[in-house]
């Protein structure tokens, strides 16, 4: 296939995915398939702090079919690039028997330092135009120093790696802080503890803790907690664990291989091409 239609095509089949994952997600989130836990030491007390804390129960799990649905759109996402940049070097190099470089060697770099970008800095860049390698080098991780692992494509690729050779990812839900407890009573509060969890909850976990001091007299007190929980995925495991939400993440993936092939349509003078809704697996 002489022109970038097969890169697009992957890119596409990866969006069809998406869109029946972010259909089940949003079916998902009107069940009511969490609830919280509310304990307090109403039983003591001789206890001069009121404590209080709340515990997730995870009613209903997310479906294991989402860790598919995810896997199946990072091959494709990662597998556009490729494409793309395999049809850069044919269109700029010829026929694979004119190459220096073994075949299953051309694939389009996701470097999060510039060390690991030396290598095909050095074999990649003279089997494509500079214009080509340009748009490759500006979409480099590493760019981003420090916070190189948050980087959409180094997301892309960390994410990738690990469906295609450890395990599919697990959807979790991660804590959501939406404001403090509210609190109300006849009389001021002093609130010595308030914590909140962030990052990820399992079933069973304390999300939030509360502790007052206790009044004088036995009047009622009124809590009134804002937190919720929505879908996230691990993104990387270095320099420690870091989770995002499942919408946003696919989004952005989704966006950035976008932007590379458009460039790269840009530069080789090829027009998207159309005609490429592939199906209708989100259509039942």
């Amino acid at each position: 296939m002489m022109d970038m239609r097969s890169a697009w095509l992957k890119w596409a089949r990866a969006v069809e995915h998406q869109k029946t994952l972010a259909r089940e997600t949003w079916l998902f989130a009107e069940k009511d398939s969490y609830e919280y836990i509310f304990f307090n030491n109403s039983g003591a007390p001789t206890d001069p702090l009121v404590k209080m804390y709340w515990r997730l129960k995870i009613k209903e799990p997310y479906p294991e079919r989402w860790s598919i649905l995810i896997g199946d759109a990072l091959t494709n996402l990662r597998a556009a690039l490729d494409h793309a940049l395999w049809f850069a070097v044919l269109a700029q190099s010829g026929p694979p028997t004119t190459w220096a470089v073994k075949p299953e060697r051309v694939q389009f770099p996701i470097a999060s330092t510039e060390q690991k970008f030396k290598d095909p800095d050095k074999t990649l860049a003279p089997m494509v135009s500079p214009d080509i390698w340009d748009v490759v080098k500006a979409v480099q991780p590493f760019h981003g120093g420090a916070h190189a692992h948050t980087a959409p494509l180094e997301i892309l690729r960390w994410l990738s790696n690990v469906d295609k050779h450890r395990a599919v990812h697990i959807v979790g839900r991660t804590h959501v802080d939406l404001g403090p407890v509210l609190l109300a009573s006849p009389s001021p509060l002093e609130v010595v503890e308030e914590w909140r969890l962030e990052g990820p909850a399992e079933d069973g976990a304390v999300v939030a803790r509360l502790k007052l001091k206790r009044p004088t007299n036995s009047q009622p007190i009124d809590v009134a907690p804002i937190f919720a929980h929505e879908a996230a995925l691990q993104i990387c495991d270095a320099p420690q664990a870091t989770y995002r939400d499942l919408a946003s993440v696919m989004d952005v993936m989704k966006e950035h291989v976008f932007g590379v092939l458009a460039a790269f349509s840009t530069q080789l003078g090829i027009a998207p091409p159309d005609g490429l809704d592939l199906g209708t697996e989100d259509d039942h």
